[in-house]
């Protein structure tokens, strides 16, 4: 596996030394002879900083599980493995009028990288981070079984999972809800402000008449340029593409 696959998306440290493939790993933590610090789960390596990197031991390339298992068109609850990307995700369910609740920057994160971070989305003034729209997932921990985790079964487990950083064991496959959408396409606006205190003033009616919303901030202004910047917010479109 080329090396340069298994870096932290910063470049803050190194590429991974040592890679092994999902399946490799689920065998050998089954077999009960992995160390337990040897693996940590990798994603598709968008993570900021030195997520995802294993110095002291190997990290599994999770993205060979990339299956989706399952959809329901009517609850918009959907299956998949851990290394199914979001993108592949939305063009799944987005022919259904369904979209993942929560959306980084990218939408090339895997599944599992989303949960392992809890990546929040630019709507998370309404649906709060992306662990608050997992059903269940199935868990591999060093004891070379698998955990099926929810907010009722293995419950601890499930909270310390989402945010854990994939410190709690390999994340095989989950199910989250997705939220319905009239269509895919943006209706933006851009809206410039002068300070931080017209920001301040904007952002309250901002957060509740949108889905989403952003600003941006020009740093390198001064004088009355100072704090100034632009507001974006955003809504789907009732009538666009799937």
């Amino acid at each position: 596996m080329a090396k340069q696959r298994f870096q932290s998306f910063g470049l803050a440290t190194p590429p991974a030394l040592d890679v092994i493939p999902a399946d490799d790993a689920v065998a050998l933590l089954k077999s009960g002879k992995a160390a337990r610090n040897a693996l940590l789960a990798y994603g598709n390596g968008r993570s900021y900083g030195d997520s995802c990197q294993n110095q002291a031991g190997m990290v599994v390339d999770m993205r060979p599980l990339n299956r989706i298992r399952a959809f329901n068109a009517e609850t918009g609850v959907i299956e998949a493995e851990a290394g199914v990307l979001l993108s592949d995700i939305i063009a799944h369910a987005a022919p259904y009028g369904f979209f993942p609740a929560v959306v980084p920057g990218t939408q090339v994160v895997t599944l599992g990288g989303a949960i392992a971070n809890d990546v929040h989305g630019k709507n998370h003034h309404r649906r709060g981070t992306f662990g608050c729209h997992v059903e269940s997932f199935t868990l591999l921990k060093s004891d070379g079984r698998p955990h099926y985790c929810s907010a009722t079964d293995n419950a601890r487990l499930f909270a310390a999972t989402i945010g854990g950083m994939g410190l709690t064991g390999l994340i095989l496959s989950a199910s989250i809800r997705l939220m319905r959408v009239p269509s895919l396409d943006i209706v933006e606006t851009a809206t410039p402000f002068r300070d931080l205190g017209e920001f301040f003033e904007l952002a309250e009616a901002a957060d509740q008449a949108n889905e989403y919303v952003v600003a941006w901030i020009d740093q390198l202004a001064g004088g009355h340029g100072r704090g100034r910047g632009l507001l974006f917010t955003g809504n789907h479109a009732e009538h666009g593409s799937h």
